[in-house]
């Protein structure tokens, strides 16, 4: 089990995360005062709650439990399963749950195929290069899985996941690339590309590029050995105005302040080109 970052995120925060292999559920109803999301990676079984919500359950499945919500779920008699659990809370995950995203009606979703979303589901508290933890970066890995779970709930999209990993590749790695070329290359037309991306990832592709590039920038902060303008000519920022002031509309701080903020850990240097 690992315990989330200590620094503060009164807003969202992952608590703790960690696997179960071979385990046998929960052995009972329990109610937690805390959210959580666990992951079945392999095994079959079945989800109840007090709400009279009942689901089969197969690797791939996802469980959101909400706070004081009495609740039940495991493999069958003589079975068991492997699974990833994370528990989280804070005003956001509960402003989520007032928007709909998260919703105690649908608490069971599907994130297929295992192979494509296990590394994402398993490292949301992986640190960043450099050994440090920030759990605004923690909260934001988490919520991407949350928003895919709310725009996929109760679909097994093997097809959908497909294209869904190949556009957010695209997007991440090939950053001249017009989101219209990323979606020729999925192929779908633009206007479809951008709804049904929103609909999985609960933004637009534009948004998220922006998002996952700033994602970058905080791990390139935490690292050490780069200055705030060498981190925005490497993001193809035009200067590092431009570049700070996207970084605030995303973390809520110029990454001037998030640097200061960040635990104290060890420079590694860039290399000398």
């Amino acid at each position: 089990m690992v315990r989330g970052a200590g620094d503060d995120a009164s807003l969202g925060r992952v608590l703790y995360a960690g696997a179960i292999a071979d385990g046998a559920g929960l052995g009972g109803s329990r109610i937690l005062d805390v959210y959580a999301l666990v992951y079945l990676v392999s095994g079959s079984g079945r989800y109840r709650d007090e709400n009279g919500a009942e689901h089969r359950l197969g690797a791939g499945s996802v469980v959101v439990v909400f706070p004081g919500l009495e609740h039940d779920y495991g493999p069958g008699p003589g079975e068991s399963w492997t699974e990833r659990y994370i528990l989280f809370d804070g005003a956001l995950p509960r402003l989520l749950e007032e928007r709909g995203i998260l919703d105690r009606s649908r608490p069971v979703g599907n994130l297929s195929p295992v192979e494509a979303w296990l590394p994402l589901v398993a490292g949301v508290t992986d640190p960043v290069p450099g050994g440090a933890r920030c759990a605004l970066i923690e909260w934001s890995r988490l919520q991407v899985l949350l928003a895919a779970v709310h725009a996929g709930a109760g679909e097994k999209t093997t097809e959908s996941s497909s294209w869904f990993e190949e556009a957010c590749l695209l997007l991440a790695h090939e950053p001249a690339l017009h989101l219209t070329g990323v979606a020729a290359a999925v192929g779908l037309p633009y206007e479809r590309f951008r709804k049904r991306f929103a609909e999985i990832a609960g933004e637009s592709p534009g948004r998220w590029r922006n998002r996952r590039r700033m994602d970058e920038a905080a791990r390139m902060l935490q690292q050490g050995g780069w200055t705030i303008r060498a981190i925005a000519r490497e993001l193809g920022f035009y200067d590092e105005y431009a570049f700070s002031r996207r970084f605030k509309e995303v973390f809520g701080v110029p990454p001037s302040r998030f640097r200061a903020d960040l635990p104290k850990v060890r420079s590694h240097p860039r290399p000398s080109e």
